[in-house]
């Protein structure tokens, strides 16, 4: 999605805060954190519906969100559309909080052995989005421009790349493609690495024009370097 929820690819904000000493600020946090793991083994929705979920926050509320705010912004979203609560009920929710001393008085204390077993099994099972299909259409050293696609919905290629050519660096095989899956279409497509010369990216401006920046981009974003758009 363009906007400002596409930090990535705009200037002005500087370098991105590191805070190696905690995960957690607030006992909160670590409920929405835990609500989101156990939600999404059970399939209600995924991890890029949930970063869809962020995006289409108000740009006020985005920037004046904390992290984990917004997660619980997309969690709100999802659970609504998918039909497991209402606008209504969350709102409910929230006035019984704020006449509570202690809102953590609001959640509930539940045993569910099977579920907590598949949060585990998630937790501890290795990340895989890989998934079988045909030949990807580039291989290594082949070169290629991004194409420069505004779409509305969302998408993992970032702006700072669009329109400038690189080199394919490696080929993943096929991946699931987040820009389809944010709105619940199961689709794979081939993923590259892809090298960008930091002047092809950042221009004269670029602080050091050779070095390279490395980019993984789905075969959709991606077109031959000579081919017209």
């Amino acid at each position: 999605m363009n906007g400002i929820h596409d930090m990535g690819g705009m200037h002005g904000f500087g370098a991105v805060p590191v805070d190696d000493e905690a995960q957690f600020h607030a006992d909160w946090e670590r409920v929405v954190f835990a609500l989101v793991r156990a939600i999404r083994p059970q399939g209600i929705y995924n991890i890029d519906e949930s970063r869809y979920g962020i995006e289409r926050m108000d740009p006020v509320d985005y920037l004046a969100a904390s992290y984990f705010e917004r997660w619980l912004a997309s969690l709100e979203r999802n659970l609504v559309e998918k039909g497991h609560l209402t606008e209504d009920e969350i709102e409910a929710a929230h006035q019984r909080a704020r006449d509570l001393e202690d809102p953590g008085e609001l959640v509930p204390e539940r045993q569910d052995p099977d579920l907590a077993e598949r949060v585990r099994a998630a937790f501890e099972r290795p990340a895989s989005f890989d998934r079988p299909n045909d030949e990807p259409r580039f291989g290594v050293g082949d070169a290629v421009r991004v194409r420069n696609d505004h779409p509305e919905g969302h998408t993992r290629c970032p702006r700072y790349v669009r329109r400038t050519t690189g080199e394919i660096r490696t080929v993943h095989g096929n991946h699931v493609f987040p820009d389809a899956n944010a709105h619940g279409e199961e689709r794979d497509e081939p993923l590259y690495t892809v090298a960008f010369d930091a002047a092809e990216v950042w221009g004269p401006d670029a602080e050091d024009p050779d070095d390279t920046i490395h980019v993984d981009l789905w075969e959709p974003y991606l077109r031959p370097a000579e081919a017209e758009r």
